[in-house]
């Protein structure tokens, strides 16, 4: 073998371990933001296997001030991408007569954080205005506090 062939099978064994690391350390973690996504667990589990094998888990290491945001924002991410692939086009109207003023700030959240739609498609769903959107995040968001 070349020098410059054992060089970069190093690398490749280095980040595999930094991501066999990262998922003793995190995967759990990961799970859990999936399945909120995607209640099925063999696709969960499947989004689990491809988020720690992907190359985005290197920025993780790399000048991040908190690792654990960056796994929940990528797992959130692959989360939504695969969704959305493995999604019917069209998700099932939402009925906005049946949702009350109180659920809507939660209502929102789900739609944005599980669905990963945008304030102007959540308040086309709902039939409300984006300002309300926004004025619901800022409710569910103070629940916390």
């Amino acid at each position: 073998m070349e020098p410059s062939n054992n060089n970069l099978l190093g690398k490749k064994l280095a980040v595999y371990s930094d991501h066999l690391s990262m998922y003793d350390q995190y995967g759990a973690l990961a799970y859990g933001v999936i399945l909120q996504i995607i209640p099925n667990e063999q696709l969960a589990q499947e989004v689990l296997v491809s988020l720690f094998s992907s190359i985005s888990l290197q920025g993780c290491n790399e000048n991040v001030v908190n690792k654990t945001i960056c796994i929940i924002r990528n797992a959130r991410a692959k989360a939504v991408e695969y969704k959305t692939k493995y999604a019917s086009s069209t998700s099932p109207p939402i009925n906005e007569n049946l949702v009350s003023e109180d659920a809507i700030p939660k209502l929102v959240f789900d739609l944005s954080f599980r669905q990963g739609l945008k304030p102007e498609v959540i308040a086309e769903k709902l039939n409300i205005s984006r300002e309300r959107v926004l004025k619901a995040f800022n409710e569910y968001f103070k629940l916390f506090r």
